[in-house]
C-alpha cells in the first residue's frame, strides 16, 4: 500500500475532537499498549497467532497516531519514509549505523 494513500484515508476517519494535542499524546499512549502486549505476552506466553493478530491492531494504532501527527506537521508519510530510508543508506555507507545520536 502507497502511505500516502494510507495517510489521507486514514485522516478521512479523524474526528474533529482528534486534534495535534490529541494524536500527538495518544501516539505515546498507543506505543504504551504495544509494550504492554509484549511485556504480558512474554510473562504469561500464549496463542503466537492470537498475539500477532494483536501486535497488528496495536501498530496500525501506532500507524494511524503517526499519520495524524505528519499531517499536522504538513508532512507526508512518503517523504518521512524515504528521508529515513535516505539517513540510514548514509549511514551505511559511512559505516555508523551502530552507536547513538541522529547527526552520525
Amino acid at each position: 500500500m502507497n502511505v500516502d494513500f494510507y495517510q489521507s484515508r486514514a485522516m478521512s476517519y479523524r474526528l474533529e475532537t482528534s486534534n495535534e494535542i490529541y494524536a500527538l499524546l495518544n501516539l505515546g499512549g498507543e506505543i504504551g499498549e504495544v509494550l504492554s502486549l509484549v511485556a504480558k505476552f512474554i510473562r504469561d506466553g500464549g496463542d503466537v497467532e492470537k498475539y500477532k493478530e494483536s501486535m497488528t491492531k496495536e501498530l496500525g494504532d501506532i500507524m494511524w497516531m503517526v499519520a495524524a501527527v505528519a499531517k499536522d506537521h504538513n508532512l507526508s508519510l512518503s517523504d518521512i519514509c524515504t528521508k529515513n530510508l535516505d539517513k540510514l543508506e548514509s549511514r551505511k555507507i559511512r559505516d555508523a549505523i551502530q552507536g547513538s545520536g541522529d547527526n552520525r
